[in-house]
């Protein structure tokens, strides 16, 4: 079983680069559908393999001479990096509130949610956009962006890519690669979270399948960066709708499971 548990991590992360989502959105609802362990070890190896991911889709990018704006992958990097600690907390008093269940099904509607605007917002032609220059916006936007996506767990690229083309006029090619960036430092500062308040004791028994899932995460990411170098925008943005709808059924279901509304399991019995 956890072949396919790789194998799921594997085609994320490696389509998460081609196109800027990061993978942690499909690595994230994919085992919340195979019902693969707690909330909190699905967060955790997610965050893992999508920063691995990142890493080595930023630096394949770096080697290619990808052309991007410094000024603004850094100012909303550091906005992602506060916003990815604000994520954590919020998501660690929910988890005091909630049981797992709960928290998975809150996780999946907000998700949902968002990604069902994400794809009519990139499909939409002569979509509402902006240009931002100011600093402290782009900060606050690194924030926003940094917030949701630790709190859901999935390193945030879809919900990236799409408000980066909505405040910054990015094309979705264009977008990925800020993205990647974005996860990368949000990312990190969830796992530094997560070691600074000693909650790694409980992921301990998943060490091999973390190490694993970041070295496939690796490969998947220098491959999905190469194919965005090579693959036009319509192709890309083709590839961001398909990917992304398939990951709202599935997180419908998941919120429908984790609510108690409907159990697919139990009705297979």
């Amino acid at each position: 079983m956890n072949l396919i548990y790789l194998a799921v991590i594997f085609a994320s992360t490696l389509i998460g680069a081609l196109v800027g989502i990061g993978g942690g959105a499909i690595i994230k609802s994919s085992l919340d559908l195979l019902n693969f362990g707690t909330v909190e070890t699905v967060g955790f190896i997610s965050a893992c393999s999508v920063l691995s991911m990142s890493i080595s889709s930023s630096i394949k990018h770096i080697s290619q001479k990808t052309k991007c704006d410094r000024k603004t992958v850094l100012l909303v990097s550091a906005g992602s990096v506060f916003g990815g600690v604000a994520g954590n907390a919020v998501f660690d008093a929910l988890f005091k509130m909630f049981d797992t269940n709960i928290v998975k099904g809150i996780q999946a509607s907000i998700l949902c949610a968002f990604l069902i605007f994400v794809v009519i917002y990139v499909n939409k032609k002569d979509a509402l956009s902006f240009k931002l220059k100011n600093p402290a916006l782009i900060l606050l936007v690194g924030l926003f962006l940094g917030l949701f996506s630790s709190f859901l767990g999935i390193g945030g690229g879809p919900i990236n890519t799409a408000f980066l083309v909505l405040f910054f006029s990015f094309t979705i090619k264009e977008s990925a690669v800020y993205s990647v960036a974005i996860i990368f430092f949000g990312q990190l500062s969830n796992l530094i979270s997560t070691f600074a308040s000693n909650r790694f004791e409980p992921f301990k028994s998943y060490f091999g399948i973390v190490i694993a899932a970041c070295i496939l995460a690796v490969i998947g990411g220098i491959i999905g960066a190469r194919l965005n170098k090579k693959l036009n925008n319509k192709v890309i943005t083709k590839i961001f709708t398909i990917t992304i709808s398939v990951v709202i059924l599935i997180n419908i279901y998941n919120a429908l499971n984790g609510f108690g509304i409907i159990n697919f399991q139990e009705i297979l019995r």
